[in-house]
């Protein structure tokens, strides 16, 4: 098997959001709409607003799915209750109980709020085989 490649996708900036060092783009190809969380913050954003970019993303960060969303790549697939958030205008962090462990997912704000995640409520979430470290005791 051939080393890893990136993918890449032409797309055009239509939204950033900044806080706290971290910056959420929004961008468009055609009628799909992608999105980059960027650490550090993104350039000056006021020259980076309609600006043509290329999104490139490596081929194993790629889950693949069904057409209805049901059976998903991902290996590791869990579901736990939320424990706490927190919130801010960029980012989330959503804190599982697992087992007797607490479990972190840093997400975007706007998935946050678009998943209607709570406090007390049940979610699924995932880790993909390729990002699990091995640490021995």
């Amino acid at each position: 098997m051939a080393i890893l490649s990136m993918n890449k996708i032409p797309c055009v900036i239509k939204t950033i959001t900044n806080s706290g060092g971290v910056s959420f783009v929004c961008m468009e190809f055609g009628a799909h709409r992608l999105f980059a969380m960027l650490l550090g913050g993104a350039r000056d954003t006021t020259q980076a607003m309609g600006a043509s970019v290329a999104a490139l993303f490596k081929e194993s960060e790629v889950m693949v799915c069904d057409k209805d969303y049901t059976k998903i790549s991902a290996r590791n697939r869990f579901v736990s209750e939320v424990l706490r958030v927190e919130s801010s205008e960029v980012l989330a962090r959503v804190v599982f109980a697992f087992e007797g462990l607490e479990i972190s997912a840093l997400i975007s704000a706007q998935a946050y709020q678009e998943l209607g995640i709570e406090v007390g409520k049940v979610f699924g979430w995932f880790v993909k085989s390729s990002e699990v470290m091995l640490e021995y005791a």
